[in-house]
């Protein structure tokens, strides 16, 4: 339970097992507005009261066995905190724990580091009550810092509902550089950052409306200093009233994301980064990996890019003695290519082609007949927390076109990169003859030579080759497309 915004998320996991998130509750309740010596006030802890008690009856109704209640810097500053803990209660419905400084960065820290590639550098967590910046060395949780410069307190204390003037917006400037500087580290945390909470999520929002963004996902994207600034200059030029309007920017939060935009890009500026990697896990995520990893003392997932896509095929139950066959077939013929010179090193190509060989019939779950297109949309809205957005695109694009017409960059152009059509043509030949030849199950490898003009592929069989040796011939076009030779593909001689 957050300063501006109480969420109820509702994950169902297998010890040992995958898991995934079912179902999810919002409510803004404005916990710390107009909070001051007294503490919160009787209109927000009642705000507060009535959100505890429609998720304590959503977790009766629901028959959720295992409840974790955590409420952060608003609760835990006030002077009255005993009359707001005992509204969140729910009249002892709900077992709420106050998070001290530390433990809630280190909850914000396990729900950014397990859902994404930051091994250097710190997690941006701004809420409407405080902003945490957590620092990570070797993935391991460093110094943090607990500031009082939330959304909802900077928009109290300088700017208000109404159209900001440039002296207001100096000094919120002045004063979260001042406070940040104080604690004397926060130059040191470097460039790489990964924000997490709901301002710098609506900004990003904000970002990838104005410019027609093509991926309809959040997680991953990086949101520039520049693309920042922008969103600032959009907010201030009017009111409130006025944002509400403004795509991508919810009517909830028209009045509080100016003042958070300043203090997340003076973080930034201070810490010399140039743009925020938005991850829509936090710390209410951090909190289900502390129960989920129990068992590791770090309460670190090993490999995020491997486990999030093992996770996605355990959720759709896909064939995985199949993917694993498809996805050690694709990456044989990549290497092979690869070593003949017939196709180029690109960084990441490996775990691109892994990914989109594990989940090419992902759609299976849905719809056979479709299951290119369904996997394709699958994959894109799963978001595959650990790879970018040009890899994600990627990946959606070489499934979809793992059958019938062969992949190209198409609806996610703008994200796919520069060269995707190539580095899809790459990639796509190597994915589309590795599952015509897992036609048979008993194939154990294909060895390809080149001779100039055609490139040979040897199919070795436990069994009977005929299958594998007529599917996999049927990839010529797409041979011919990567690397303009022919294909001849023939089998083992035993």
């Amino acid at each position: 339970m957050g300063s501006n915004t109480f969420r109820l998320v509702v994950f169902r996991y297998r010890p040992g097992g995958g898991f995934r998130l079912v179902d999810e509750l919002r409510d803004t309740v404005r916990l710390s507005a107009g909070a001051d010596a007294e503490g919160i006030r009787p209109e927000a802890v009642a705000r507060a009261a009535h959100t505890a008690h429609l998720y304590a009856a959503f977790c009766d109704a629901e028959h959720i066995d295992e409840v974790d209640v955590v409420t952060t810097s608003a609760a835990r500053d006030a002077a009255n905190r005993d009359v707001v803990l005992d509204a969140l209660t729910a009249e002892g419905r709900l077992p709420v724990r106050v998070l001290s400084e530390t433990e809630e960065a280190r909850f914000g820290y396990l729900g950014a580091v397990n859902s994404t590639t930051l091994t250097d550098g710190w997690v941006l967590d701004l809420g409407g009550g405080s902003l945490q910046a957590t620092e990570v060395r070797g993935r391991a949780m460093g110094r943090a810092l607990s500031r009082p410069l939330g959304a909802v307190r900077m928009t109290e204390a300088f700017l208000g509902a109404r159209r900001p003037r440039r002296s207001e917006m100096r000094a919120l400037v002045d004063h979260v550089r001042a406070d940040l500087r104080a604690v004397g580290w926060v130059e040191e945390l470097g460039a790489h950052v990964v924000g997490i909470g709901g301002t710098v999520r609506t900004l990003a929002r904000m970002a990838q409306k104005a410019g027609d963004y093509e991926l309809d996902e959040l997680h991953g994207y990086r949101l520039t200093r520049e693309a920042l600034a922008e969103r600032i200059d959009q907010m201030a030029a009017t009111d409130a009233d006025g944002r509400r309007s403004i795509p991508g920017l919810k009517a909830d939060r028209a009045d509080i994301t100016l003042a958070g935009a300043v203090v997340i890009a003076t973080a930034l500026d201070l810490a010399g980064a140039d743009a925020v990697e938005i991850c829509s896990h936090g710390l209410r995520e951090g909190v289900f990996y502390d129960r989920l990893l129990a068992d590791r003392e770090d309460r670190l997932i090993e490999d995020v890019r491997a486990h999030t896509v093992l996770n996605l095929m355990d959720a759709y139950r896909a064939d995985v003695e199949h993917h694993r066959q498809v996805a050690r077939l694709a990456l044989a013929v990549h290497e092979q290519l690869r070593g003949l010179g017939l196709v180029p090193a690109w960084s990441g190509d490996r775990d691109i082609l892994w990914a989109a060989a594990m989940l090419h019939d992902l759609g299976v779950a849905v719809d056979y007949n479709d299951h290119h297109r369904h996997g394709f949309y699958l994959v894109q809205n799963s978001g595959l927390p650990g790879y970018s957005h040009e890899e994600i695109a990627l990946i959606a694009l070489l499934v979809r076109g793992h059958r019938k017409a062969p992949p190209s960059a198409g609806p996610l152009e703008g994200v796919a990169g520069r060269r995707a059509d190539q580095r899809l043509a790459d990639l796509g030949v190597c994915l589309r003859m590795a599952e015509q030849l897992a036609q048979s199950r008993s194939v154990r490898g294909v060895t390809l030579s080149d001779d100039g003009t055609t490139v040979t592929a040897t199919v070795e069989d436990a069994g009977d080759p005929t299958v594998a040796v007529w599917s996999a011939a049927r990839e010529e076009p797409a041979m011919l497309r990567a690397t303009g030779r022919k294909l001849r593909v023939v089998g083992a001689e035993h």
